[in-house]
């Protein structure tokens, strides 16, 4: 059964599923109204901080208690823009779905969106399985299981008391000043985190080359960046910590109105970077390239997802891998800074692994086909120099023997 799970190729769906996966579309733009404003804060650079659950609490402090009184002003505004955010990118989810034809002749491939959605939910499913080993093994020596099983929720619990006892607040900031100057110094953290999982051969098999695969891009085509098995649970650590101690530093208090306006407007743009449908309309659209430059992101993110080999060297390393506009911070300052920095093109460019290498369409073999590889190349390449170079070297390093098992042939 395993084995059949293992071999099977979905590339080739017949049309008879496509009134399911559209139905699929619609009902994850409606869910994308009631879901996605609970964690709204928690997104880009600041939000994993401060500490707090996704809930409506957030929702219901800066909209619905302030539609009277004399903070009326802030509510309506705040409700506004996130109205007109949230309904912005439901247009571009359904648009980059159902206007695929209209633009490029023929219909979304089925076997994309099916295999990419799957292999999320591989991505998902690591999560309780690494956290219930956890707890089976801290049991096992004599611990409680929920100490393993509630990781992460400890982790966030943890780092945030020990950042509101131990980090000083240094500069006292007005909140949106320092909200600003927190946006673009944790932009420097999760720009370099961002460039490791392309730099480093094992960060890129293990956590970042999912996110990289489709070679055709939409909100339901895009596999999330943290369903990385095993290692989402190591960068866990760095992404509360940080960030809440950068925040720290210049605000003593959460800035929950501050980040939540700036992640709304973040968020705004950003959906264009994974979108085919809407490239080469955004670059001509003002309005959605300045907020996308302005943040580093939007439209300017679709490059980063070319498949050209141009975007994919750095000095004079092919890394196999793109690596331009990595994004973090305001006005691309850290992409300009260490050079990979791409401004836009007119025309859209091909995406997907540089070269688009065939693929098994398999959301087994995507999910986990990277730590597969690392245990096969551990246990067939001897020395430890090489094993070494396995686990820490650059990703453009080969070793002597190596098998990937989501390429169909080398690529």
């Amino acid at each position: 059964m395993l084995k059949q799970l293992w071999n099977a190729d979905l590339s080739n769906l017949p049309e008879r599923w496509r009134p399911w996966v559209s139905a699929f579309v619609v009902f994850f733009a409606a869910m994308f109204f009631v879901q996605f404003p609970l964690v709204f804060h928690h997104l880009a650079y600041l939000g994993p901080g401060l500490g707090d659950d996704p809930s409506l609490q957030v929702i219901r402090k800066l909209v619905f208690d302030r539609l009277s009184g004399p903070e009326a002003v802030w509510g309506w505004a705040i409700g506004l823009l996130l109205l007109v955010v949230l309904s912005f990118r439901a247009w571009i989810m359904l648009g980059s779905y159902f206007g695929y034809e209209r633009t490029f002749g023929y219909k979304f491939p089925l076997h994309i969106i099916v295999v990419m959605i799957l292999t999320n939910a591989v991505g998902a499913l690591s999560i309780p399985v690494v956290l219930a080993a956890l707890g089976v093994l801290i049991h096992l020596c004599g611990g409680d299981f929920n100490s393993g099983w509630l990781f992460i929720e400890h982790v966030v619990i943890t780092a945030n008391g020990w950042v509101m006892t131990h980090i000083p607040t240094l500069v006292e900031l007005n909140s949106w000043a320092a909200a600003i100057l927190v946006f673009h110094l944790a932009g420097f953290v999760h720009y370099w985190l961002h460039r490791l999982g392309h730099q480093s051969r094992a960060l890129w098999l293990l956590f970042h080359r999912q996110h990289h695969l489709s070679p055709n891009l939409s909100q339901f085509s895009t596999t999330a960046v943290f369903f990385a098995f095993p290692l989402f649970i190591v960068f866990v650590v760095p992404y509360v910590f940080i960030f809440a101690a950068i925040t720290k530093l210049f605000a003593a208090e959460p800035l929950y109105r501050e980040v939540f306006i700036l992640n709304t407007i973040f968020m705004f743009a950003e959906i264009i970077g994974h979108s085919d449908v809407y490239y080469e309309w955004a670059v001509k659209k003002r309005w959605l390239t300045w907020p996308g430059f302005a943040f580093g992101g939007g439209v300017y993110h679709y490059l980063h997802h070319s498949s050209e080999r141009n975007d994919a060297v750095t000095g004079t390393k092919d890394y196999k891998v793109n690596m331009v506009n990595m994004g973090g911070g305001l006005f691309f300052m850290w992409d300009i800074l260490f050079g990979t920095y791409a401004p836009l093109r007119e025309k859209k460019p091909p995406v997907g692994l540089t070269g688009q290498p065939p693929l098994y369409y398999n959301p087994l073999r995507l999910g986990v086909g990277g730590l597969m590889q690392l245990l096969y190349e551990l246990r067939h390449n001897k020395g430890w120099g090489t094993r070494l170079k396995i686990l820490f070297g650059d990703s453009y390093y080969t070793p002597p023997v190596t098998r990937d098992y989501i390429l169909k042939q080398p690529g």
